[in-house]
């Protein structure tokens, strides 16, 4: 009998032969700067024909690219620069899930902006009410007012595509590598439309777009077309990351593209992006679709050895306006899934048909696997504007906590085949293969991410008295004295439990778990897929931080509010605080159905001043 768990858990082979042997294309990555003509000379005896070319040099990253047509293997090329103890070498053109001898991290200077300009804020402006914005409505539960414009973030961009980027109001565009933008394709322009926003023109004043955070700056890195090579995505994400990116999102495509230089690309942004506190990436599920050999079913399963199925990867399915897993219509009239299944995925947004950002007529367009990606890297803005003193893992922790529970079966009929929608359940704590922990957010993440009692509220289930709480907080000038912003936002951080770790061995249990269900699942996902997760899962586990670090000033509010907390217990009032206190909490559980002003009398209770 079939477990619920279980599903058709074989991807679509996506790698490329590998390519050792053939005419030499490779990068090979140093501990430290190395001259390229000493390199040059170095393989002379082996390759007299060798282009060599510095790639990055950004310390702890030193990739050098050689290049001949003579052919020769890798561990030889390794042993010939072998006086450099170069960390490894990789193919500049094939994939692979080798992860390479750790950089020297720990003297390695944090990434942060000092060239990329943030938005001031803008007044908060209310989002047009219109049928293509379902997807802020219903489909990311966007309050303005309390989840604000995203502004003072900075946001990149990798793609391919960039045609209408006029319509963009784009702080920088970079090419990668000799990339150029062929102008045919809007992918990586829509991307911006419906993460931020667009503008209007001179030809069109009217064909402007508010996105999910339309105060964001942003930036875009255009890199070469999928297939080309496994150099420029990782070039790409290094430069974002180190000028200064608060999300970076990649949607491009990326699958069977994984390779070592991705490897230190992504601990890069980990370890050193956003001053140390880590920058998230965001990709989409992607949508492949194969039939396994001895089974009559689609498997629509992304490869744990892909980019996306990357533990340091925020992985994005889509949602469909009734709230389960996107599926779209055949043409006998039949549905089936728009996106691939599998341990890796994080959580989903809005797929479905919403608004065009590039017309002022509004007309339905589908966003599919990368709009959804675009749509939470966007939702991600806002919760940084919030917080910005979230690291990533206090980031992937929040997200996680505050989704909201994706519809197991979709209101969509009739399903082209049932094994399409396997699993049929998710596992204990939320998670299953097709719909991650559920749907992004905003608001929940938002209010979460700067106030503690908003936290508590959202964990527990009460999201109207968290709402509740935040307005009386900007209302009230009592219940705003309580605590400061600053406080608020470094206890929201700490009542963050959950860890990178957590989620990366969550995602290697219920893969082994599923490789362990049929012969040849393993085998499918590519050599070393496995072996790549658990390295990194080791890495993780040596770096965590439980609680992030209280600053002077932050020191100094709590010792104040643990002195008043100690007189108040010492005082002879101390029956009659309780009992307010018993009062508060007893209101506290009404404020969802009697709002906001029913919480502004209990704060004032508490404290005795009503």
């Amino acid at each position: 009998m079939r477990p619920d768990w279980d599903f058709e858990y074989l991807p679509v082979p996506t790698a490329a032969p590998d390519d050792d042997g053939s005419p030499c294309d490779v990068v090979v990555a140093f501990r430290e700067t190395v001259d390229v003509d000493e390199v040059r000379r170095t393989l002379g005896p082996h390759l007299d024909d060798a282009r060599v070319a510095l790639l990055l040099d950004r310390a702890p990253l030193h990739w050098v690219r050689v290049r001949s047509p003579t052919p020769m293997r890798r561990d030889r090329v390794l042993r010939a620069l072998e006086r450099y103890s170069p960390r490894y070498v990789a193919s500049s053109t094939r994939p692979s899930t080798a992860v390479g001898r750790p950089a020297l991290w720990s003297s390695a200077a944090y990434a942060g902006a000092s060239t990329w300009k943030a938005r001031a804020p803008r007044a908060p402006s209310h989002d047009p009410d219109t049928e293509g914005r379902w997807f802020l409505r219903e489909g990311i539960a966007l309050d303005r007012s309390l989840c604000g414009t995203g502004a003072g973030t900075r946001f990149a961009v990798i793609d391919e595509d960039l045609a209408c980027a006029e319509h963009l109001d784009l702080d920088a565009v970079t090419f990668i590598d000799g990339a150029h933008a062929p102008g045919s394709n809007f992918h990586g322009t829509l991307m911006v439309g419906w993460a931020v926003e667009t503008k209007s023109s001179a030809d069109n004043p009217a064909r402007s777009f508010q996105g999910v955070a339309p105060d964001a700056s942003t930036r875009m890195y255009c890199v070469r077309k999928a297939g080309t090579d496994v150099t420029s995505v990782p070039l790409a994400l290094v430069r974002a990351v180190d000028e200064g990116a608060d999300v970076v999102l990649a949607t491009t495509f990326v699958e069977g593209s994984s390779s070592p230089m991705l490897d230190d690309a992504l601990e890069f942004a980990t370890r050193l992006g956003r001053r140390g506190r880590g920058t998230p990436v965001v990709m989409a599920a992607g949508r492949h679709a194969s039939s396994p050999e001895g089974s009559m079913h689609a498997s629509w399963t992304l490869s744990f050895s892909d980019p996306a199925a990357d533990p340091r990867v925020m992985c994005v399915g889509p949602s469909g306006r009734d709230g389960a897993w996107l599926l779209w219509r055949d043409r006998r009239g039949r549905f089936r899934p728009f996106a691939n299944r599998g341990p890796s995925v994080r959580c989903l947004a809005p797929g479905d048909d919403i608004a065009y950002p590039f017309e002022a007529k509004e007309r339905m367009f589908h966003a599919e696997s990368s709009g959804a990606a675009a749509i939470a890297a966007g939702v991600l803005l806002l919760v940084l504007s919030s917080n910005p003193r979230l690291s990533r893992a206090e980031l992937d922790a929040l997200v996680v906590s505050t989704c909201e529970p994706a519809l197991q079966r979709s209101s969509r009929t009739p399903i082209a085949d049932a094994f399409d929608l396997m699993p049929i359940t998710h596992d204990r704590d939320g998670h299953d293969p097709k719909q991650g922990y559920g749907r992004i957010h905003a608001t929940r993440a938002c209010i979460a991410a700067r106030d503690p009692i908003a936290a508590t509220l959202v964990n527990i289930g009460e999201d109207g008295a968290a709402v509740a709480w935040m307005h009386a907080r900007r209302r009230d000038s009592n219940i705003r004295g309580l605590y400061t912003p600053r406080l608020a936002r470094w206890i929201a951080r700490a009542l963050l439990t959950h860890t990178p770790s957590d989620l990366t061995l969550r995602a290697i249990v219920r893969h082994t778990r599923l490789v362990a269900r049929a012969r040849g699942r393993q085998a499918a996902h590519g050599e070393g897929a496995l072996l790549h997760q658990i390295a990194i899962a080791v890495r993780e586990l040596g770096s965590i931080a439980t609680k992030p670090r209280p600053t002077s000033a932050i020191r100094s509010e709590l010792r104040s509010i643990e002195a008043w907390a100690a007189s108040a217990s010492l005082s002879a009032e101390l029956p009659a605080i309780d009992e307010r206190m018993r009062l508060a909490l007893a209101s506290l559980w009404q404020c969802s159905d009697d709002g906001a002003p029913k919480l502004a009398t209990v704060v004032g209770v508490a404290h005795g001043e009503a």
